[in-house]
């Protein structure tokens, strides 16, 4: 049988509690009572009950640490929110911003072509009948007037 040296076994050794620690670890129990654990199957005789945690516990400066990143986390999260339902507030004032600027821009539209409409049907009335040449011609640039209005009004 060949010679191991000492260091080859030392590391070898030193391995065995890391193998044993990432096998799985759990609890047998038998009809009696008895209580086994195991790496492997369990014992005949016995039946699983759960899995042992063997994992190491936290520290107390991990858990605070955690515990700070979770409220800076908590933190950021209730900023970035409040953020976006100020800019939610704020997209919802410009639309209703513009949908009032829309609705008096209609509204000026409208009141132009129903005053050129009023000035066409004057024009026309005086057209009609026997009229001076004055009072056509300032019917006339009235209907003028209304008309670029209208186009300054309604052709946005």
């Amino acid at each position: 049988m060949p010679r191991l040296s000492l260091p080859l076994l030392l590391a070898g050794l030193a391995l065995i509690p890391t193998a044993v620690a990432a096998q799985a670890i759990q609890r047998c129990e038998s009809k009696d009572g008895r209580v086994t654990y195991s790496n492997t199957t369990c014992p005949d005789g016995t039946v699983p009950v759960r899995k042992v945690n063997t994992e190491p516990p936290i520290s107390v400066e991990d858990r605070k640490a955690a515990q700070e990143r979770a409220r800076a986390d908590g933190a950021t999260a209730r900023k970035v929110d409040k953020e976006q339902a100020q800019q939610e507030a704020r997209d919802r004032k410009q639309a209703d911003d513009r949908a009032k600027a829309d609705a008096k821009a209609r509204e000026r539209c409208e009141n132009a072509q129903r005053s050129l409409e009023r000035s066409m049907a004057a024009r026309a009335e005086l057209n009609a009948r026997p009229t001076t040449l004055d009072k056509i011609d300032k019917a006339e640039s009235e209907v003028k007037r209304r008309e670029s209005e209208v186009a300054r009004e309604c052709n946005r």
